[in-house]
């Protein structure tokens, strides 16, 4: 259950334990769909829902194993995604409601606050937006990863090829030992 009953919570806090395959979340499968990344775990954590005047707070963390090509080479690399969960819903009434200053009117987005409306609501968006956040954007399969020959594709990891180095265009030559004054 990835739910929130405002009814419910304005009596007391509740924990929210999440067991999830991705597949709960549209947006995750959309990466899956796209070939960008493959989820080895379901998804899983604690998060603690409580009404905080006319703010919901969420917070916790999520976990789980994914893999993604290595930004280099493209071979296959597991990662381990550790995601804190810092959430704030106001209802869409409430966020007029909200004291402010007199000389500026923010808006709720500013404010960093999620709009809601409602009996109820649906975590799993915004869990899968932080989750998609966290992911790793440029993973290596190691530190020292060399890559892919730009011509042949051979990857350096594994061997050589006898490829010319690209020649690049001679006009830019000059700013191979450009140095700049500090």
């Amino acid at each position: 259950m990835v739910w929130i009953q405002i009814d419910k919570l304005k009596r007391r806090p509740r924990q929210i334990v999440i067991d999830e395959q991705e597949a709960g979340f549209s947006a995750l499968q959309d990466l899956i769909g796209q070939g960008d990344v493959t989820f080895d775990e379901n998804i899983r954590g604690i998060l603690n829902a409580t009404w905080v005047g006319q703010i919901i707070e969420v917070t916790g963390h999520l976990t789980t194993m994914v893999t993604l090509p290595c930004s280099r080479c493209l071979l296959p690399v597991t990662c381990n995604v550790d995601v804190p969960i810092v959430l704030s819903y106001a209802g869409c009434d409430d966020v007029e409601d909200l004291p402010l200053a007199e000389e500026v009117e923010l808006q709720s987005e500013e404010l960093g606050l999620i709009p809601f409306s409602g009996t109820e609501i649906d975590l799993r968006p915004d869990l899968a937006q932080e989750i998609i956040m966290a992911l790793p954007q440029q993973p290596l399969c190691q530190k020292t990863c060399q890559g892919l020959c730009p011509i042949c594709g051979s990857n350096f990891n594994l061997n050589s090829c006898d490829c010319e180095p690209p020649v690049f265009h001679a006009g830019l030559a000059a700013l191979k030992n450009f140095k700049t004054k500090q």
